[in-house]
């Protein structure tokens, strides 16, 4: 880069270096606070994720013999009856300049059944079918703001590698050419000085 050996030029560049050094501190931390927030909620889905193939693992065989003698038809009109409804708000919450998902719901009692049908195993598959819809739910917010951290993360890994490896060594080499073409110019003066102080 062809730059001006100027005092001037020197001095912006040297503003330039320490706001380039201050953004890449800032930046890192917020990298590193991100990425330990990341780690927590990656655990924590995991967790959830662990509880949900759990349930759905034991509700599969408990639903398959809660309904073992009932012709199929009715079984399926029985539950297309006993709908389960959900209130959720669904908000966006800020999280050190992250927009991630935030949500608020209300799992409500089925509607009473007419059904001709009925058992004890069946009413309790009903009871955690109910029971599974809020894990699911939790499940696909925590992995969507683990995917939203994630991108934010990569983002500013991005910066922060482009501050280190590219412009704050940049400046730091202008710095040096600067200084470098500063100090040939001043021994140049004080050269051809020290001649016409001689010729006199």
């Amino acid at each position: 880069m062809n730059v001006a050996p100027t005092r001037m030029e020197l001095s912006k560049f040297k503003k330039r270096l320490t706001t380039s050094k201050e953004a890449h501190k800032l930046l890192k931390d917020k990298q590193d606070e991100l990425m330990r927030k990341f780690i927590s909620l990656l655990k924590e889905t995991n967790e959830i994720r662990g509880q949900v193939n759990s349930f759905i693992k034991s509700f599969a065989t408990q639903a398959g013999l809660s309904v073992a003698g009932f012709p199929y038809k009715m079984v399926e009109n029985l539950f297309l009856v006993k709908e389960t409804l959900i209130s959720a708000d669904i908000r966006k919450k800020n999280w050190m300049g992250v927009s991630m998902i935030d949500i608020e719901y209300d799992v409500k009692d089925a509607k009473p059944s007419s059904a001709l049908i009925s058992s004890p195993l069946l009413s309790k598959t009903e009871h955690d079918m109910r029971e599974l819809l809020p894990l699911l739910l939790e499940l696909t917010i925590a992995e969507k703001n683990c995917h939203i951290l994630s991108k934010e993360i990569e983002t500013l890994r991005r910066r922060v590698n482009a501050l280190e490896h590219m412009i704050i060594p940049d400046i730091d080499r202008n710095i040096r050419i600067i200084k470098m073409k500063l100090s040939d110019g001043e021994r140049d003066t004080i050269t051809r000085l020290i001649k016409v102080k001689t010729m006199k």
